[in-house]
């Protein structure tokens, strides 16, 4: 039997010499791109690859800046016309509302101690001070000065833009364009509307500033491997914390990062977790002893979480998945509210909630198709999925309503898919490869120039970024003010029971001034401050004021009823309905039955116990009964027990007990029901 044949040569590795000449007896075939070498140096043989050769630093990744500063200029550009806008929607309650940020500097240390909605009435355990911090300081130089703060809000979206435009380049090496796009399909995407025309919207902009901010220190720390990154890293992520809770997604794009950009194995990245751990195991613990709860109890709301009372949680989520999707690849039209019932439940029988429930298992495949690959596309549906767990945990857990800023960060995701696919099909010379870690240069002569390749793909991301900008200034014109805002909705949230009730309020504002025109003519006459030729026309003007009120007020109650036929047990929207009867069509017996409707509606609010005090202390008065003094004592009470936080009953309430000594917190349901 003949031996097999033994491999030339020694058994000791020997350095080959310099004159070497390929022999025709070779057995082990050349690679014609490794074999011809300029050099006659010999090569040694590579030495295997160690646990510890991993945890060298990476590559560092050079800069290039125009696209950073490009994103930046369109970022800020975008949202100039916000700057001449007022208060709108949940800037009230933040700002105007908030006494903490009307102290100005003063306020801080109350901002830090207290949840975000201490003054509305409702416990839902949001600890998010920073932003509140930045109103106070607005407060304390500015004062109230709106156009201030959209202009801080659009500084802030630009400075997301510069750092995303770093973050992108560093994790995509040599394929400047591809960052450039995908940074550019967040930056011009107008689902952010709400986010920056929104003044509110800050602790959205700053927290997902802070994340970024949080990955690029982090990515200079797996450059450098100098712990002050680290430091810089943790720092940046506590700043998210604070800014909103729900930037606990993002310990999950730490790893991911490492894991398809840094090469790491999968417990490399996961170790690497600990520092940011101990930052968010501390900001938990500062949140719970500042304001004694991790979660917070959600209200008992049709309204606002109607999917809890409905029980339909879970079918909704698939529900809410496919809105969400269809929010990035068609954002239009745009809503500021989808309260119910703008999206009506998901069931078994709901064919867009299997449609959900199919589309999220299928993403949900690729994503781990995509991360067994370390693909561009899975890299994207993991932050996908990951910025989105906030959003679809909201309806999951707390049966909440769909809202846009959930896609804000969610769209950076979106931007990784779609550049990568676009660029499948649009650049045809060297399709880009789906391992984002062994995209090369290819060589000299074989390529065309970049422009030219890119040509297609550049000319239709013109056209989307021109679509979306038009979209997005578009839409900032609705952020003008709150009864611009609300009456854009009307046309396609009609089923809202939020939207009607929003609509009304407003035309109680503009009602509620023409009574003030009315009482200054009034007092203006009485006083014979009015010039005698001019009092017919004072006359008339008050008579034209006073339909002009009435109008209004018919206009409310005619949202109201829609409102509350959508949701007949809306409490809010009877305490308008009330409001309107006391101030501007004045009938009190009204009043007082749907103020009273209010309080069996939602017995938590508030407002409805204060405003009876008020009817049944004027009553009181200038009737000279004691009885309506002590129903008015009564409800002032019953504010403060329900909302102690409110301000405007503890101070009736005050004024009352100085003036007759009455302090009643219980009366008969006899007397109750008597009056």
């Amino acid at each position: 039997m003949a031996k097999k044949k033994q491999p030339a040569g020694p058994v000791r590795p020997v350095a080959p010499k310099p004159a070497l000449t390929p022999s025709a007896t070779q057995t082990r075939p050349v690679r014609s791109a490794e074999a011809v070498r300029t050099s006659p140096r010999p090569i040694p043989p590579k030495p295997p690859v160690s646990s510890a050769a991993v945890e060298l630093p990476i590559e560092v990744q050079a800069v290039t800046w125009w696209p950073s500063v490009v994103l930046a200029l369109l970022g800020f550009a975008l949202y100039i016309n916000t700057f001449g806008h007022g208060y709108v929607l949940d800037d009230i309650a933040a700002i105007s509302q908030n006494l903490f940020v009307k102290k100005g500097i003063a306020g801080i240390p109350d901002l830090l101690r207290t949840e975000f909605w201490h003054f509305s009435n409702i416990s839902l355990g949001y600890y998010r001070p920073l932003s509140l911090i930045t109103f106070a300081l607005e407060q304390e130089y500015f004062k109230d000065s709106p156009n201030i703060s959209h202009i801080i809000n659009a500084v802030l979206y630009a400075l997301t833009g510069l750092v995303i435009g770093a973050l992108l380049q560093k994790w995509l090496p040599r394929q400047t364009i591809t960052a450039f796009l995908i940074g550019l399909v967040f930056i011009a995407h107008p689902i952010h509307t709400e986010i920056v025309a929104n003044i509110k919207g800050r602790d959205e902009l700053l927290s997902f500033l802070f994340i970024s901010l949080m990955l690029l220190a982090h990515w200079r720390y797996l450059e450098t491997k100098q712990w002050g990154w680290i430091f810089a890293a943790c720092v940046s992520l506590y700043l998210a914390f604070l800014s909103k809770e729900s930037s606990i997604v993002s310990l999950g794009l730490i790893p991911a990062m490492q894991y398809w950009f840094a090469r790491r194995n999968v417990w490399q990245s996961l170790g690497s977790l600990w520092p940011f751990l101990i930052v968010a195991a501390l900001f938990f613990y500062q949140k719970k002893v500042m304001i004694g709860t991790l979660s917070g109890k959600p209200p008992v709301d049709w309204a606002n979480y109607p999917y809890a009372i409905e029980k339909t949680e879970k079918s909704t989520t698939f529900k809410f998945f496919m809105y969400y999707i269809r929010l990035l690849f068609l954002p239009h039209p745009l809503v500021y509210d989808y309260s119910y019932n703008v999206i009506p439940s998901g069931g078994k029988g709901d064919m867009l909630s299997w449609a959900g429930f199919f589309s999220l298992v299928a993403l949900g495949w690729l994503t781990i198709k995509g991360f067994i690959r370390r693909t561009l596309w899975g890299f994207g549906l993991f932050w996908f999925f990951v910025t989105m767990a906030p959003g679809l945990g909201f309806i999951l857990f707390r049966g909440g309503i769909l809202a846009e800023r959930f896609l804000y960060a969610a769209v950076m995701g979106f931007g990784f898919v779609l550049i990568w696919g676009l660029q499948k099909l649009l650049v045809r010379d060297r399709p880009q490869p789906a391992d984002v870690a062994t995209a090369e240069a290819a060589p000299a002569g074989v390529q065309r120039s970049m422009l030219v390749r890119y040509a297609p793909l550049l000319g239709l991301m013109a056209v989307v970024t021109g679509l979306y900008s038009f979209k997005t200034v578009d839409r900032n014109k609705d952020w003008v003010s709150n009864f611009v805002l609300f009456n854009s909705a009307l046309p396609y949230a009609p089923n809202s029971c939020q939207v009607q009730r929003h609509v009304a309020n407003e035309w109680i504002e503009k009602g509620l001034k023409s009574r003030v025109q009315i009482d200054t003519l009034q007092r203006r006459l009485q006083t014979k401050r009015i010039p005698a030729d001019s009092v017919a026309v004072a006359q008339q003007n008050m008579q034209f004021e006073d339909k002009e009120a009435n109008r209004y007020g018919r206009l409310a109650l005619n949202h109201l009823q829609q409102s509350t036929q959508i949701y007949p047990n809306f409490g809010e929207a009877y305490f308008s309905m009330a409001y309107v009867f006391q101030k501007i069509i004045p009938n009190v017996d009204s009043a007082k039955y749907y103020y009273k409707q209010t309080i069996r509606a939602a017995s938590a609010y508030a407002p409805a116990y204060n405003n009876l005090g008020v009817i049944y202390q004027n009553e009181g008065l200038m009737q000279n009964d004691r009885r309506k003094l002590e129903l008015a004592s009564y409800y002032y009470n019953q504010s403060m027990i329900v909302n102690p936080a409110y301000q405007d009953g503890r101070n009736n309430w005050a004024n009352l007990n100085r003036s007759f000594g009455l302090d009643v917190r219980a009366l008969p349901d006899s007397v109750l029901r008597k009056y």
